[in-house]
C-alpha cells in the first residue's frame, strides 16, 4: 500500500513537533519559575506572535499544497506510464 506525500511528511515531522512542544513547554516554566513572566504577559506575547507568523503560515501552506499536488500528479503520471512537465513561474 502506498503512502501519499503528506502522509509520510506528517509521519516525520510530528516527532520534531512533539519535542518542540516540550521544549517551548519547559522554557516557559523557567521563565514563570524566576519571575521573568506571569501567563498573562506570556499569553500577550504569544497572541503578538501568531498575528506575525499568519502571513508565514499562509505562504507555507500554498507552498505546501504546490508541492504535495506535484507530487500527487507526478505519481498519477508514472503510474499511467505517461509523462508530466512542470513549469517554473518567474
Amino acid at each position: 500500500m502506498s503512502v501519499s506525500p503528506a502522509e509520510q511528511f506528517l509521519e516525520e515531522i510530528v516527532p520534531h513537533l512533539e519535542t518542540l512542544d516540550a521544549q517551548i513547554g519547559g522554557i516557559v516554566q523557567v521563565l514563570k519559575d524566576k519571575g521573568i513572566t506571569t501567563s498573562e504577559e506570556f499569553a500577550q506575547c504569544v497572541q503578538r506572535a501568531e498575528r506575525a507568523s499568519n502571513v508565514g503560515d499562509l505562504g507555507l501552506r500554498v507552498r505546501m499544497e504546490y508541492l504535495f499536488s506535484s507530487a500527487d500528479k507526478r505519481s498519477t503520471s508514472e503510474e499511467s506510464g505517461g509523462a508530466v512537465e512542470f513549469g517554473v513561474a518567474g
